[in-house]
Order: structure tokens, then sequence, then C-alpha cells
């Protein structure tokens, strides 16, 4: 009997992880990379189509619209007038970017979900599109070419290529905790350790933000959040 390659192994073993990111909505199971063991605590598959009043664990922000269609909830803009008003004050926080908030979120968490992140036609200012871990504290930034984990607004990461593509489906796993981040994004990870790195925050409660292209979209398939357990 014929023994499979070395480097098919090593292939085969390096995919797990992603593999489970991929099925855990079918198979109910999710291998952690940097925890003993995860507890899932939260769980929506988007099924039941409307508006997204989920106040004690969803803080939608900015007067953006988000509703649940067809079993994904999808962010779109606040109104022209909202729009206007309050870039008529001069404040940055304009309603040209769909933002909502996950929370609360554990100290040490997993987090799985089925995402895109769309741009439109119409260009704004140039942010990137977002998902913080904690409000400023753990920022990762999307854009063509690169991303960029910025820790506390002091010290950045940058991960080259199209590690999180715009306009498409993409498989997301993410865990942390205190001094270490894994990521994995369509089967790539990256592991990133520094001491800046935390949830820690005595001002706030704990919580992950979503925050996408100037005048784009976001949509979620599924999510699910889980306590991790060293």
């Amino acid at each position: 009997m014929s023994r499979p390659h070395p480097n098919v192994i090593a292939v085969i073993a390096c995919s797990l992880f992603g593999l489970y990111s991929q099925n855990v909505s079918h198979a109910g199971e999710y291998q952690s990379e940097l925890f003993r063991t995860v507890e899932l605590i939260y769980d929506d598959p988007f099924d039941n189509d409307g508006p997204h009043d989920m106040p004690e664990q969803w803080t939608i922000r900015q007067e953006t619209q988000w509703n649940v269609v067809d079993g994904i909830l999808v962010g779109g803009l606040a109104t022209e007038e909202f729009q206007k008003r309050i870039q008529a004050t001069g404040d940055g926080h304009g309603g040209t970017r769909t933002v909502i908030f996950l929370k609360p979120v554990p100290r040490a968490f997993a987090i799985q979900m089925r995402v895109r992140y769309d741009e439109t036609f119409k260009k704004g200012r140039d942010r990137g599109s977002l998902l913080d871990l904690g409000h400023h504290v753990s920022s990762f930034i999307f854009r063509e070419g690169k991303t960029t984990l910025t820790l506390q607004k002091k010290k950045k990461f940058v991960i080259e290529g199209d590690f999180f593509p715009f306009n498409q489906w993409n498989d997301l796993a993410l865990e942390i905790k205190e001094g270490v981040i894994a990521i994995e994004v369509n089967g790539r990870k990256e592991i990133i350790k520094d001491e800046l790195i935390t949830l820690q925050n005595d001002v706030e409660v704990q919580q992950i933000d979503f925050k996408g292209q100037d005048f784009g979209t976001i949509q979620i398939d599924w999510l699910k959040l889980y306590k991790g357990i060293e």
C-alpha cells in the first residue's frame, strides 16, 4: 500500500482549521486554535426575515439600515436626510458607511462567520472596511492588496495580499485572548502576538464593530460566537 507524500500530509494538517470554519454551520463543532475548549454562547443563522431589531445582542449605529433578507443580514446606509444633517455639523460619523456593534462579547472569544463587504460605484473617503475587536482597541482594516491590524492606535501589523477580498463571500474564523490573535480567511491563517493585543476596557462593554466601506454594504450569512476557555 502506497503512503501519502509528506507534503500532502502537511497540506491536510494546515487545512483542518479552515475546513472547520467553512463547515461549522453543518458540522456543529469547532476546533480552537488558542483555547483548550470553547463554549458556544451565541448562534445566529438569520432565519427570520425583516428588520433586524435585537438590542440585547446588536447595536445599530448612525441610523444605518439593517434587515434580514432571504436569510442574510444586510446592512445599508442611513437615509440621505440623516447624512446631510450630520455632515452639516462637521461630525465624521455621517452615515456614509454601514455600522453595527455585536455586544457584549467575552474578553477571550472565538467567532466564526460567513461575511462579505461590498463596494458600490459611489466612492467616499478611503477608510477601508473594519472589524474592530473592542471599540478602537484591535482593529482590522481591510483594503485591496493588504490588511492592517492596528493595536490601540499605537502599533500596526500588515498582512500583504488580498487577505479579505471585497464583493465576495468570505469564510472567517477569529480568536483573541490577551497577547495573541488568530485569524483565518478562506483558508489563509495568520497568528499575531503582541503585548498590546487585549480586549480589556474598564469603560465600555466589550464588543465587535463591523464598519463597511464608504457607501458600501455588509452582509452576514451566519455567525457563531464562543467563549474561550483555557
